[in-house]
């Protein structure tokens, strides 16, 4: 798939969700891009960061940030119910 294909169809999956959740093991320069554009377009976001110290890029994008995976079922019930 040509990468103009690709960023397309990720945008548009952004654009039908209600809450966009960036898994970030390591720094991903699309994960990050994702983040912003979620942002913009005013949706809830849930960062999965296993990275120490992240940018502020990451951290003023995401509404909630968790370390681990096993956090994620208490984030979405906190973020959904708002």
């Amino acid at each position: 798939m040509p990468a103009a294909d690709f960023i397309k169809r990720d945008l548009e999956d952004i654009e039908k969700c209600d809450v966009l959740i960036a898994y970030m093991p390591k720094l991903s320069a699309g994960t990050c891009m994702e983040l912003f554009y979620a942002k913009m377009r005013g949706k809830k976001t849930i960062c999965i960061c296993k990275i120490k110290n992240p940018s502020p890029w990451i951290t003023t994008h995401s509404d909630i940030i968790l370390r681990r995976i096993e956090e994620l079922e208490s984030a979405l019930k906190a973020i959904t119910s708002q």
